[in-house]
């Protein structure tokens, strides 16, 4: 079974229209075309980041959540 952490993850679109995705809890970022293209970006981004510092992982599981804000 494959090791796998859980992240906080926030998309934000940017007035170009691309997209950026954080995982403030690793300090991480990406960019995407689309939200699905940021959140991928991210998932690639965060398991590179945790292989980094030493850790075994093999999958990373992001939450994508629409949230209004008034």
């Amino acid at each position: 079974m494959a090791n796998e952490i859980s992240v906080n993850a926030v998309i934000i679109e940017n007035e170009d229209g691309t997209y950026r995705a954080l995982c403030p809890d690793l300090s991480v970022e990406s960019v995407g075309k689309n939200s699905d293209d940021a959140l991928r970006n991210l998932k690639d981004a965060v398991t590179k980041h945790v292989k980094e510092k030493g850790a075994s992982l093999n999958s990373v599981k992001c939450m994508k959540l629409r949230v209004q804000v008034n």
